[in-house]
């Protein structure tokens, strides 16, 4: 996700495109943007229905779609800027000043109110420090993807390193090495809570797919839209499944097909609609809009419960949860993430001032 003023600064940096020897502009991609945002604004219609219903179907899908537009878009971002310092302060600025705003937000809430998610969490100093450094997710559940996110940080440089020096094929077989991983049950839960790193190969995808994925899509040639839709429909599906290791193996692949065909395919077929203003409004704050939605989720459940009518329920649950949730989200994004990207911005500005003036 990027503000006005990045998207203005989107400077076309050529790459070289490892195993095709194509030379491709880095610009900005606001389809991608507003897939995020569209994947984001679905996770509170997969917590909706998990509250009135008893279903396996977790909501799973769009986080695996998440790790492979991140894996993506931040190989990119290394391909424009490989320092590796500098990476990951611009991580840890664009992560956890929202994910700190949060987490105090619902300490302050539960001080106030006896507010809380989940079952109980703690609301001791320790415990919500360790919240808001990402380390422990009990008191927003959906933070457990951001968890992982921060642990994938160091395998998305790996990834980009390794694509760039020996080409994909190494990051093909890192994808099957951490697939078989993923039917371990220990390795899948190794950072304990809710998380879950089974998809953690979905960021390694993504990498590949910013080396392979032009290369993918002239494979795919003339049949782009027929293989869209198909990914779409394997995708939906699998997100109605339960997260078995296979069903994530599915979505992180049809995922990857729909980010390679929205980046590297014909922009004027059949992706029009990712341009509508509204799902990149969402794509914007759609980070902020994930930390938010349960919050907005919760109060609209409370408000929206009709007895005997759970589909109606359901509905009702969405629509409110992100009306509630929008806002919190947009003033987050506005006034958390923006002036922080900025700090980031201009340290580099300043990095670069200092590099020519010597």
């Amino acid at each position: 996700m990027r503000t006005d003023a990045a998207r203005s600064e989107a400077v076309e940096i050529q790459t070289l495109d490892v195993g095709t020897s194509v030379i491709q502009k880095l610009e900005f991609l606001p389809r991608l943007e507003s897939l995020r945002g569209l994947a984001a604004v679905s996770v509170v219609g997969y917590h909706a229905f998990g509250r009135f219903t008893d279903t396996y179907v977790t909501g799973m899908a769009p986080v695996v779609l998440f790790f492979v537009l991140s894996g993506f878009v931040l190989s990119r971002s290394l391909a424009r800027n490989d320092d590796i310092a500098v990476f990951v302060r611009r991580r840890i600025l664009r992560l956890f000043p929202a994910a700190i705003a949060v987490v105090l937000l619902l300490a302050a809430l539960h001080e106030a109110f006896g507010f809380y998610l989940g079952l109980g969490p703690d609301f001791s100093p320790f415990n919500v420090m360790l919240n808001a450094l990402m380390i422990r997710h009990d008191i927003n559940g959906p933070m457990w993807s951001m968890t992982v996110e921060c642990f994938a940080t160091p395998v998305i440089v790996l990834a980009f390193l390794g694509g760039r020096r020996f080409g994909s094929r190494v990051l093909i077989a890192a994808i099957a090495v951490l697939f078989g991983l993923s039917f371990i049950g220990p390795y899948a839960h190794l950072l304990g809570g809710y998380t879950n790193i089974a998809p953690l190969y979905a960021f390694v995808l993504g990498a590949a797919l910013h080396f392979s994925g032009r290369r993918l899509e002239e494979r795919i040639g003339d049949r782009q839209m027929v293989v869209a839709v198909v990914a779409g429909g394997l995708f939906l599906y699998c997100g109605l499944q339960k997260q078995t290791a296979p069903i994530i193996l599915l979505e992180a692949c049809s995922s990857g097909l729909l980010v390679a065909l929205i980046a590297f395919g014909d922009r004027q077929r059949g992706f029009r609609w990712l341009d509508h203003p509204a799902l990149g409004f969402y794509g914007r704050i759609s980070y902020s809009f994930y930390l938010f939605h349960i919050i907005g989720l919760t109060v609209a459940v409370s408000i929206s419960t009709i007895d005997g009518w759970p589909l109606l329920s359901i509905l009702l649950s969405i629509v409110i949860g992100v009306i509630l949730t929008t806002p919190m989200a947009w003033i987050s994004q506005r006034f958390i993430e923006e002036p922080f990207i900025a700090i980031s911005r201009k340290w580099r500005d300043r990095r670069r001032e200092v590099f020519t003036t010597t």
